[in-house]
């Protein structure tokens, strides 16, 4: 290439500028002639953008322009010229530039003295570069001109780089400090519902606590009054059926067929009476478990004992869990947890389930352990599952039965500080859990 192609350069450089006190911009010169190196290095010598001046890095060839732009980082502008040991060597390397190495930060000048052999539309279209110059005319006031806008759509480059990274980081970073949020609100909202059970539990516990107090109040009224009144009738109604029996001999001998039909009808009703007397002394007498349960106090029991025992007495199986674990013993009331016992496997007759679907089970926790009674019955409505507890409550006819049973043994097993709990599913069955803590006591 002609020396003189650059001479016009070197008449219009002067002495070198003082280092700028900023980083500077990293320039990189690729042509094959030595001279064009000298000439730009001079030509820019005093050039400065934004307080920063040059700094010149130098390749002879393409191998070169690619090994430098692997090894040196942030190079801001790259002076390339078209041909050198090819007269494609200054586009593959800008198609290697941006394709292999991925670098589209980078602004690329092409420089030709012969812009003639390649058009400058088609290069600017086929390849990647952002401006195309004949050496020719770069005077180093274009020079000045096409450096100062390469080096301001660089910084723009990396300003937009910078930017996106920042906000690719800020998103990652918010996509982590949104999941840990939720999952703080999840667990906050977890915690709450969860001492929202707890007060619903509580306040349940506290309504049933406050009705069986209303009761209890009542209760020992209704036995006062109704056993004194009670007494009086089954003792007037009985000695009323010796008065009839002494009028009955007394007239057998008229055998007047209407008066037998009368004194039949007499009897039948005494006997009618006599039942329903003796359900209100039942009710009387079940009313009083709400007026203080027993006078049994308390003891060390082994509850494996307590329940083969009843298991003998119903002639059933049952089935212990932790049959090698021994059971520590409790301090409860014995009795009163047969009774709570009885009333659980009666009701469990009662559900509709055979007697071979009925299992009884012992589980040893950590804290406590339960009596499960489970059957195959018809099972409880969701929405009636609370109610069975209730005081007369019933599902039988009426006088079939009370509806104390379950309330009796809610009222035994709260005296022990134990607690009865019941879960069904209509149409597959019951269970209920008489869970025992391991420090119970009355």
């Amino acid at each position: 290439m002609p020396n003189s192609t650059f001479s016009f350069l070197a008449s219009e450089s002067s002495q070198a500028q003082q280092k700028p006190q900023c980083p500077p911009w990293k320039v990189l010169v690729v042509d094959d002639e030595p001279e064009v190196h000298e000439v730009t290095k001079m030509a820019l010598s005093k050039f400065s953008y934004q307080d920063r001046g040059l700094s010149f890095l130098h390749a002879y060839s393409k191998a070169q322009a690619i090994e430098c732009m692997q090894s040196e980082q942030d190079i801001s502008v790259i002076l390339l010229d078209v041909i050198m040991e090819t007269d494609q060597a200054g586009l593959e390397c800008v198609h290697h530039i941006r394709n292999e190495l991925n670098d589209h930060d980078v602004r690329i000048i092409l420089r030709t003295g012969q812009p003639s052999t390649i058009p400058e539309h088609e290069v600017m279209l086929k390849y990647d570069i952002n401006d195309y110059k004949n050496k020719v005319d770069l005077t180093k006031s274009r020079l000045y001109i096409t450096m100062t806008s390469a080096l301001r759509a660089f910084q723009d480059i990396k300003k937009q780089s910078e930017l996106a990274s920042a906000l690719k980081d800020l998103n990652e970073n918010l996509e982590v400090k949104v999941a840990e949020r939720t999952a703080e609100l999840l667990s906050v909202n977890t915690s709450l519902q969860a001492a929202k059970d707890q007060i619903l539990a509580q306040q349940a516990s506290l309504l049933q606590s406050e009705k069986m107090a209303s009761i209890g109040y009542l209760a020992a009224g209704m036995a006062h009054e109704i056993n004194n009144p009670l007494g009086a009738l089954k003792c007037n109604f009985s000695v009323l059926q010796d008065y009839i029996n002494a009028v009955l001999n007394k007239v057998d001998v008229t055998h007047d067929e209407d008066l037998d039909n009368d004194f039949k009808d007499i009897f039948e009703l005494l006997e009618d009476n006599a039942v329903d007397l003796n359900r209100i002394e039942r009710i009387v007498a079940a009313l009083s478990v709400f007026n203080g349960i027993s006078d049994e106090q308390a003891n060390l029991y082994d509850l494996h004992e307590i329940v083969t025992s009843f298991s003998a007495e119903i002639h059933s199986q049952v089935v212990f869990e932790n049959k090698h674990e021994p059971l520590p013993k409790l301090s409860c009331c014995r009795e009163q947890l047969l009774q709570v016992f009885k009333s659980l496997y009666l009701n469990a007759k009662e559900s509709g389930s055979a007697l071979c679907d009925i299992k009884i089970s012992i589980r040893n926790h950590e804290q406590s352990m339960s009596v499960y009674f489970e059957d195959k019955g018809a099972g409880i409505p969701e929405q009636k599952l609370n109610q069975i507890f209730d005081p007369f409550y019933t599902t039988k006819p009426v006088g079939a039965n009370v509806g104390l049973g379950l309330t009796i043994a809610l009222m035994m097993v709260q005296n022990q500080g134990a607690e009865l709990i019941a879960t069904s599913q209509l149409g597959v069955g019951s269970c209920f859990e008489v869970r025992l803590p391991h420090n119970t006591s009355s």
